[in-house]
């Protein structure tokens, strides 16, 4: 599993469109993508994190 720092549009309810910053886990890039985007998120950003940092962050995933 990966895990990538993510920054993106969250498309809220009556239009409320906020920016978010948070972690996702994932098979690979395109599945982080998947999942963000069925969880409302637009104009996403991925990076991959790597090292322990990865590894704790596994953890306190904002979206799994």
């Amino acid at each position: 599993m990966a895990v990538f720092k993510f920054s993106a549009l969250a498309l809220g309810k009556e239009k409320e469109d906020h920016y978010e910053k948070g972690t996702v886990v994932a098979q690979d890039q395109l599945d982080a993508l998947d999942k963000l985007r069925r969880a409302r998120y637009t104009h996403i950003k991925l990076k991959q994190m790597k090292g322990f940092t990865a590894l704790i962050s596994q953890f306190t995933a904002d979206v799994r």
